[in-house]
């Protein structure tokens, strides 16, 4: 089945121009649009990624939202980090360089990650030592949607959506000059970060630019860093039957540097919004546990933090990255009658990154040019129906060249029509929604490998229940289907970050997943809680899966060329030959979180919290799926006086023992964590101190979800100072 429309992002950006000189050429007088408060006049956080722009306990779909000091607090180098330890959300890991957000056991291209509504646009999704191009350093609020939200935003989004919000695309008119400083040092690695924004705004104008940057060393950690060492040394053998060149102490190849900075220009008046900003994403880092064909190089734990920045001094394997990218966004309230508003987003990135190899040569070269679009409309209320109508657009040019380029340069057009509708009812509201998608991949190599296109067709239906003043009942149904990605489709190549020689298939259908969800929570109250069970029945998903080509009921081994090895052969640069394949699988789970507020006496609170998730992932044969997070629990407390505040965390992580075949197992671990600050605030200025700490316990933690576990073990205890100078 497959239907031919082709709206590409170019044709997007064109609407994107247009727009805005229709609406300057027949202006329309409305009232300004303003944030809705609370109760008590505080600001209510508004969710970016829906199109009705509610609070998160107003939405359908299970939504969570990071912002202020609560962002402040979880602060890390990678988005993926800073949501680590929210209910259902866990991360991958390549080091210390990278992260990305996994939800409720599912990653890669299943979850989206957003910069203002509008993709990363890098090649994060390809493989998991690639880190995603949007420092969170930026951000303002980062927001999580759970379970499949491709109405929205696509195939790519069929797990969930991370939407990461910043400064660069404002809504709202300062005038004057707004300044924020931030200048951090962390002990371990002797790592130093810093941040720097200003906005300026004058008639109706407002300029703006930003700066980060983060720089580390080698990253001290308890223990060895391989796995197998850790276990001798903890079963008692003699120091002398270790590998002289084990790393201990230190992770090997871990240090970095980032660097992003950007500029923007908005127009800003009561009934339009025009925005337009540039921005840069820079960063060298090492990728520990990388194998490229190699044995591991020495781990120089005698080197100065810091002093390595090539391959060849670091022992392994470096990623130099670099994107570029450009932004519009139009937005207009009133443009016409029954229409409440219009949107339009333009995201274009020029994305590159080379693969330095041990001895410093530059090796795979990973190219991707992108266009992105949106246009959305939101409608006002027809016999009771209010809902937004979109359209979104995608040309990806993606190319690899050199030994790891396992993916020929494939051309990926996508083009994505949507229309969610909601209405009031007597017990609160409803919600439906349909998206009908177009997918077609065009590898550049013609008549060696065919085009391939694919038609997702998603819909979902869910109703927000008002049990009384302060409860909310949530139910979800969705049938969401994902396209499979260009690497699932034409993989055929070594793939050594992961050590495996992948192939794809052809013949691949589209996944589809069928979601069932019920939450309630309690909210506007002293004790606040929420819990989430859900329940997804994936047909024909998409996973790797170990080869068999010669019979022998063992997985086969391959060279880098793909050749077959046997047990004569040498085995030291074996890779595991794996297919791309269709099988159905379920993931069901749940989410609890809760919250108390103890004391509120005077300038003094203390606040308790306490969560717990879990979730099991496996095929429909009863087989567990590998790198599935481990059930977590755990609780802390937040305390303020006056302008000090603080807050003390511990997160127990469970053994994963429901491994998948040749995966290994992963001890459980706890994760200690605190935070203190000091605020001193003069006019309009506010100066905050404050000191955090990670891993007090010094913990030797691996998370299950990472391809290098038993290679690369997570930072050890970690002090971190700095100040940070807020002028409005």
């Amino acid at each position: 089945m497959s239907f031919t429309f082709h709206c590409h992002a170019r044709a997007l950006l064109c609407l994107g121009i247009s727009a805005p000189l229709a609406t300057t050429l027949f202006p329309t007088v409305v009232v300004a649009q303003t944030p809705e408060a609370t109760s008590d006049g505080v600001p209510t956080i508004t969710v970016e990624a829906s199109p009705f722009r509610r609070a998160a306990d107003d939405i359908v779909q299970p939504v969570d939202v990071i912002a202020g000091e609560e962002l402040d607090r979880k602060r890390r180098a990678s988005i993926g980090e800073v949501l680590e330890n929210e209910p259902g959300v866990a991360t991958t890991d390549f080091g210390p360089g990278v992260g990305r957000p996994i939800i409720r056991g599912q990653g890669g291209a299943r979850v989206a990650v957003l910069d203002n509504g509008i993709g990363a646009m890098d090649v994060s999704t390809l493989s998991s030592d690639h880190a995603v191009t949007i420092d969170p350093a930026h951000a303002r609020q980062v927001e999580i949607i759970k379970g499949p939200a491709t109405l929205m935003f696509g195939s790519g989004a069929s797990a969930g959506v991370v939407n990461v919000v910043d400064d660069r695309l404002p809504d709202v008119f300062v005038a004057g000059l707004q300044f924020e400083g931030d200048y951090s040092y962390a002990d371990n690695a002797d790592e130093r970060q810093s941040h720097l924004r200003a906005r300026y705004g004058v008639g109706e104008v407002m300029f703006g630019a930003d700066y980060a940057g983060r720089k580390a060393g080698l990253f001290e950690i308890p223990g060895f860093a391989e796995v197998g060492h850790a276990e001798e040394e903890h079963e008692g053998e003699h120091e002398e039957e270790h590998d002289e060149d084990a790393p201990r102490g230190i992770l090997p190849n871990s240090n970095l540097r980032t660097e992003s900075y950007g500029a923007n220009l908005s127009w800003i008046r009561p009934m339009q919004v025009l925005n337009a900003a540039v921005s840069v994403y820079d960063s060298n880092y090492g990728v520990p546990g990388h194998a490229h064909g190699h044995e591991h190089e020495e781990a120089h734990g005698g080197e100065e933090p810091g002093a390595a920045e090539h391959g060849e001094d670091a022992g392994g394997v470096r990623i130099d990255m670099q994107q570029t990218r450009f932004d519009l966004r139009g937005k207009w309230f009133s443009p016409l009658g029954g229409v409440e508003s219009l949107t339009t987003r333009i995201g274009v990135n020029d994305y590159e990154h080379t693969e330095i190899e041990p001895g410093g040569e530059a090796g795979t070269r990973f190219d991707n040019e992108e266009i992105e679009g949106r246009l959305e409309l939101v409608h006002a209320p027809l016999s009771g129906w209010r809902g937004a109508l979109g359209v979104q657009a995608i040309d990806r040019d993606f190319s690899a060249v050199g030994e790891e380029a396992f993916v020929p340069p494939v051309n990926t057009h996508t083009t994505g029509v949507f229309l969610v509708e909601e209405r009031p009812t007597d017990w609160g509201r409803v919600e439906a929604g349909v998206r009908l998608e177009q997918v077609d991949h065009e590898p550049e190599l013609a008549g060696a490998v065919p085009d391939i296109d694919f038609s997702p067709l998603s819909v979902s239906l869910g109703t927000l229940v008002e049990l009384g003043p302060r409860h909310h009942l949530r139910l979800n149904l969705a049938r969401a289907q994902r396209a499979p990605a260009a690497e699932e489709v034409y993989a055929d190549g070594p793939h050594l970050a992961t050590a495996t020689f992948e192939r794809g298939d052809l013949g691949l259908d589209e996944e589809t997943a069928n979601n069932v969800e019920i939450g309630i929570d309690r909210h506007d109250a002293r004790w606040t809680w929420s819990a989430n069970i859900f329940f997804n029945r994936i047909e024909d998903y998409v996973f790797l899966a170990n080869a068999d080509d010669d019979g022998d009921g063992i997985a086969d081994l391959v060279s880098e060329e793909g050749e077959l090895l046997g047990p004569d052969d040498d085995l030291d640069e074996a890779l595991f030959l794996v297919d791309y394949a269709q099988a159905d699988a379920e993931f069901y789970g749940f989410e609890l979180e809760s919250g108390y507020q103890l004391i509120e006496r005077g300038p003094f609170r203390l606040d308790g919290r306490l969560f717990a998730d879990s979730v099991r992932g496996e095929l429909r044969d009863g087989s567990h799926l590998p790198r599935i997070t481990p059930m977590r629990f755990g609780g802390g407390f937040d305390a303020k006086f006056g302008a000090l505040s603080g807050s003390i965390g511990l997160t127990r992580v469970e053994r994963q023992d429901r491994i998948a075949a040749l995966e290994t197992e992963t001890a459980g671990y706890e994760l200690l964590a605190a935070d203190v600050a000091y605020t001193l605030t003069a006019g309009d200025t506010r100066t905050t101190f404050y000191v955090r700490g990670r891993n007090l316990l010094d913990e030797e933690a691996r998370r299950h979800t990472s391809f290098v576990k038993d290679d690369a073990s997570l930072p050890g205890v970690t002090l971190l100072a700095g100040v940070r100078i807020q002028f409005n």
